[in-house]
């Protein structure tokens, strides 16, 4: 009797050439995907960052300029931001169907924007009614 030898139609244990090149291509596609998606959601964030930081800045101008001052000082602006600030009379600004209060209609108040850019060029518009500048 012979030993044990595998039979000439029975293949071996393991993987062919052809197996394995597919599954490395599976592979690779189900990796492409998902490096495709996480550098799309890095750039969102990223985005979402830069428009929280504008949306801060707009929201400390206004409020320097509620509590009585001109606005941010120049060297509390993150760098690479521009802001401007523009003043109008609140009764000019008010569209016609807005009921306003008799003190506002007095000259007691004026209507506030705050723009602020950063150096990408992204811009955050912010405005409210403060009080009228004595």
């Amino acid at each position: 009797m012979h030993p044990e030898s595998p039979s000439p139609g029975r293949a071996e244990a393991g993987f062919t050439l052809l197996e394995t090149l597919v599954a490395l291509a599976v592979l690779g596609v189900v990796l492409v995907t998902l490096f495709r998606i996480a550098g799309d959601s890095l750039v969102q964030h990223e985005s979402r960052e830069a428009q929280l930081r504008l949306a801060l800045t707009a929201e400390a101008a206004l409020e320097a300029a509620r509590l009585g001052a001109e606005g941010l000082q120049r060297e509390a602006l993150p760098a690479g931001f521009e802001l401007s600030m523009e003043r109008q009379a609140l009764d000019a600004r008010a569209p016609a169907d807005l009921e306003l209060p008799a003190a506002a209609l007095a000259g007691g108040l004026d209507w506030l924007s705050v723009v602020v850019v950063d150096a990408a060029g992204r811009r955050y518009t912010l405005g409210a009614v403060v009080p009228r500048r004595q």
